[in-house]
């Protein structure tokens, strides 16, 4: 049978250096809580460089901390989960009616988390960015371009300066051209992609401005951001990018909506107008 990842690391304990059993030694005292952090808050909960966590990684054969996080969930598997109650996780016994109950629990308490974590500070700047902008570009990638393109759907009915592309090529065409005056509304789970990171190194170089909407606050591309808007759940590492991420995330979209339809109310509803007046010839 294949030892599992814990079971490595206590086996090859003595051969880590002291940055790395640092890393061990919280890895097993916290294994749930790991599975759920970034390798940024994983570096400073250890007092260890992000370098030295990427190379303990590689050290047990790892392609990366990600692939980390998922050999330390499978090795947590054997335990099982809690069934029962509708707040529990959904198991084989369950009848759909029980499902129903899980699933509407669950997005409930991420709506609830979602509104806990957002700072009303960070939202005002946020829209304070988005009306002092010239264009503001909505972009995500993967499950989160989906979120990206509902932004602009949404504030697409209020101004005409909001837009979005879903082609990565295209995407770097289009920040590579941005002004000072321009603004990108970005969506990103971990704030910790090759994507996310090149496209906040090419809206720095145009002097642009980021709105990051991210789960962690000391993500790398939170260091690009003018301002950074918490939210999301804990994602298990077999998850692949939740819905209840995508919930949160779109909580967040109404939230700088709402606040940016209160600031003009008459202008929004001015090119709400047109819109339906336009969209009303598209019906039977």
């Amino acid at each position: 049978m294949e030892k599992n990842i814990l079971a490595q690391m206590l086996q090859e304990y003595d051969s880590f250096t002291r940055s790395e059993r640092k890393i061990v030694d919280y890895v097993l005292e916290h294994q749930k809580e790991t599975q759920y952090i970034s390798i940024t808050d994983l570096s400073a909960e250890c007092e260890v460089a992000v370098s030295t966590v990427s190379l303990f990684c590689r050290k047990l054969k790892l392609a990366g901390f990600n692939d980390f996080k998922l050999e330390l969930a499978r090795a947590a598997l054997p335990g099982g989960s809690e069934a029962g109650g509708p707040e529990g996780e959904i198991t084989a016994e369950d009848p759909a009616g029980l499902v129903m109950g899980k699933v509407l629990h669950t997005v409930q308490e991420e709506l609830n988390n979602a509104y806990h974590m957002l700072s009303e500070s960070a939202v005002i700047r946020a829209v304070d960015l988005l009306r002092e902008a010239e264009q503001v570009i909505c972009l995500g990638q993967g499950n989160h371009s989906v979120v990206a393109l509902a932004a602009w759907a949404q504030f697409s009915t209020t101004s005409p300066k909001f837009k979005t592309i879903q082609d990565s090529h295209m995407q770097t065409v289009m920040l590579s051209t941005l002004s000072k005056r321009d603004v990108v509304l970005y969506f990103s789970y971990s704030g910790a992609t090759h994507e996310v990171l090149e496209a906040a190194e090419l809206i720095r170089g145009r002097e642009a401005r980021l709105i990051l909407v991210t789960r962690y606050l000391n993500s790398p591309a939170s260091a690009y951001a003018d301002t950074v808007l918490l939210c999301g759940p804990n994602e298990q590492p077999f998850q692949f990018g939740s819905s209840a991420a995508l919930i949160a995330q779109l909580y967040v979209v109404e939230v700088l909506l709402g606040e940016f339809v209160r600031r003009d109310p008459e202008g929004a509803e001015c090119c709400r107008q047109s819109v339906g007046k336009a969209l009303t010839k598209k019906c039977v």
